[in-house]
């Protein structure tokens, strides 16, 4: 019976990470500021929770780590799937930490080596977090064939590939139910702002009809005009009805960045959005980066 409770405790003490976890990528990952928190919460809790188990728990050291770290585990292979699969590095770290709270316990480590374990992985975690974000958003630079394609604007009228020849384009396909599109529409509009004047840069929000729901129809034009006009977005809106931009490009994903250069050569794709990510650098310093290459704009 006492070995039953014990692990039913160290089940529910890994429900500590889970909260950890969330408040990571809901928050403190969405911060240029509070990204430098992430890592050192998620190791001081683990190594807090592996020293208080170590001192109360009659089960394997092993057993111990193992048992704390399901709850989270299940969570990351439940959601963290897909581009965020780098997520997975949340429980190996718990899993690491609670084990190293448990040995020094065990081993009957004083105050003070405690306190240096939490400093120096702290300091380690700290200089992790900026690092970790282009691991989940990763900026992927390529070369693509160029291919025809069409965009119809909101207002009625389409431009095609042939008159966005000699540009760079930037498409941001997105959805007004996406959580992290909606984060991401500001950064862009204040990006479009900034280059709104430059004639050989365009900028386009595709509102797309892939959905996460089985059964759900998607957006309409309707709904993606009002979620504009509602907060107040200028960049050009278009809506791909038939999913054929999404198609075209081979979307995996909302929200979708891709940077097509004048030869309408796809060159960058981006997938999902981290608030903490610097996107006016990047996407700027791409824009400079195909003006100055040899040709690659056609003038």
């Amino acid at each position: 019976m006492r070995k039953f409770l014990s692990a039913l405790a160290d089940l529910s003490a890994g429900l500590l990470f889970v909260l950890v976890a969330l408040l990571d990528a809901r928050v403190l990952l969405q911060s240029p500021h509070l990204v430098y928190l992430c890592f050192p919460l998620l190791v001081t809790v683990a190594l807090a929770v592996g020293y208080w188990r170590g001192l109360r728990n009659v089960l394997p050291s092993w057993l111990t780590a193992v048992l704390t770290n399901i709850p989270l585990l299940v969570l990351a292979l439940q959601f963290f799937s897909g581009r965020n699969k780098p997520f997975i590095l949340f429980p190996a770290l718990t899993f690491v930490f609670v084990s190293a709270g448990i040995a020094m316990t065990r081993l009957r480590a004083r105050a003070w080596a405690l306190t240096a374990v939490i400093v120096i992985a702290g300091i380690a975690g700290a200089l992790a977090g900026p690092r970790f974000v282009p691991l989940v958003v990763p900026s992927k630079n390529v070369k693509e064939k160029p291919f025809p394609f069409t965009i119809n604007l909101a207002d009625g009228t389409t431009i095609s590939s042939r008159d966005l020849g000699g540009k760079i384009v930037i498409l941001d396909f997105w959805a007004t139910w996406c959580i992290p599109c909606q984060h991401e529409l500001p950064a862009l509009q204040r990006i479009y702002e900034k280059t709104k004047g430059q004639r050989d840069v365009v900028f386009v929000a595709v509102d797309g009809v892939i959905t996460d729901a089985p059964g759900d129809s998607g957006d309409s034009l309707e709904r993606a005009t009002a979620y504009f006009r509602r907060f107040g977005y200028s960049i050009p809106l278009a809506w791909d009805g038939g999913a054929v931009l999404e198609r075209s490009f081979g979307l995996a994903g909302f929200p979708t960045l891709v940077v097509v250069d004048g030869y309408g050569q796809v060159r960058m794709r981006r997938v999902g959005y981290v608030g903490s990510e610097d996107l006016e650098a990047i996407l700027l310093g791409k824009i400079e980066e195909l003006r100055a290459e040899d040709g690659g704009v056609r003038k």
